[in-house]
């Protein structure tokens, strides 16, 4: 039955996967899932009102290729993920957005890790300004002012040269190069990363592609794993179609009894 509705369902991931493309901004992110006791992938690109799931035996270009959406976006479209390489790829044109929230993250492992107190200090200053940000926006503010803007990069940029004097008399083997590689990533990703200082609609964080993939880590717990790299695409067409249903209104159920009846909704249906 599983394989049977998927294939019902696989003319509306092709018809959301157009509908996507159009939006402003998309949120993508992918977790391992077992396959035959192998590592493989499961992706996910949406937003509020769209869910979109890919499986695929390993997690590569060749995979995002074969989704056919972030080399299909222009440079109009904003991107938002957790500091994955590959969106940085010549052969996309979108325009990136990195997520605050895990770059605070891997800002506090790296001083638990080496006891350096710039990068919580760099961690705090970045907590108090998604802080400000919300108290501008009770206000009816779009933005930080441009004289706030300048003055924070200026705060920034002279944390991160203490951190990078501290790392050059660290001779911690295992910590040191981190560290050092996560103060180059923030120099020279400084604007994907504070993107949303400028404009208010910009998101802080992915953690919509974040809950959007915890539900396959609680199948994994329960089943283990996927009989097949077609079973596992099975189950990203299936979850594509319940969780942009849900997130649009419709019941769950009533979804499912139409999909397993062969006359799924459609996207037309969902969207108008």
């Amino acid at each position: 039955m599983q394989k049977r509705t998927a294939k019902y369902l696989i003319p509306f991931r092709e018809d959301l996967s157009r509908l996507l493309i159009t939006q402003d901004l998309i949120y993508w992110d992918d977790t391992v899932i077992m396959i035959m006791t192998e590592r493989g992938c499961l992706r996910y690109y949406g937003d509020e009102i769209i869910a979109i799931y890919f499986a695929h035996k390993s997690k590569d270009m060749a995979g995002l290729d074969k989704d056919g959406l972030l080399n299909l976006l222009t440079k109009e479209t904003k991107v938002m993920h957790d500091h994955n390489k590959v969106n940085y790829n010549k052969k996309y044109v979108f325009t990136n957005i990195e997520c605050i929230v895990h770059l605070m993250r891997d800002l506090q492992k790296n001083a638990d890790d080496t006891q350096h107190t710039e990068m919580v200090e760099l961690k705090n200053l970045i907590s108090d300004l998604i802080n400000e940000k919300k108290r501008l926006e009770e206000k009816g503010k779009t933005r930080f002012s441009t004289y706030r803007v300048n003055r924070v990069k200026e705060e920034i940029m002279e944390i991160l040269d203490r951190a990078e004097a501290t790392n050059k008399e660290y001779d911690n083997r295992f910590f040191k190069k981190p560290e050092a590689t996560l103060i180059k990533r923030i120099r020279k990703h400084y604007d994907n990363y504070f993107m949303w200082m400028r404009d208010f609609a910009l998101p802080t964080t992915n953690n919509l592609s974040e809950r959007s993939l915890r539900q396959v880590k609680s199948k994994m717990k329960i089943s283990g794993q996927f009989e097949s790299e077609g079973r596992a695409d099975d189950y990203a067409l299936i979850r594509t179609y319940i969780e942009t249903c849900r997130r649009n209104g419709i019941n769950e159920i009533e979804a499912l009894i139409r999909a397993c009846n062969g006359h799924p909704y459609t996207v037309e249906e969902i969207f108008g």
